[in-house]
């Protein structure tokens, strides 16, 4: 049986695509688009970008962006996602940036 995509999302992750979504619409309404419009500028079909607006993650992530894209808000998250943006990976990788990346070894059952 298939398993839905929904149900295999962390929940972490279900409410900030909602809320996407909902950005999207305002910002869909703020331009004064219908959703016919909005979708023939995407080249999506309507019932995708209302998906979109739903925060549906089944949607393509090349139709997120493309939406994004379309209403001038794709750079703010692709700068959002930016390393400086990121304290925690900062963190660890100036922890790591003069060792080498391996995988840790083995314990030899072996070895007296």
């Amino acid at each position: 049986m298939k398993k839905s995509i929904s149900a295999s999302l962390l929940p972490s992750v279900e409410s900030p695509l909602r809320e996407l979504g909902q950005h999207i619409r305002t910002a869909r309404q703020s331009r004064g688009w219908t959703v016919a419009e909005a979708a023939a500028r995407m080249v999506i079909s309507p019932a995708t970008y209302k998906r979109i607006e739903a925060g549906d993650p089944s949607v393509s992530m090349a139709s997120w962006a493309t939406a994004l894209s379309q209403l001038q808000l794709l750079g703010k998250v692709v700068t959002a996602a930016a390393p400086i943006n990121d304290p925690l990976g900062e963190a660890l990788r100036a922890d790591r940036l003069s060792k080498r990346i391996r995988k840790p070894k083995k314990e030899d059952d072996y070895d007296f």
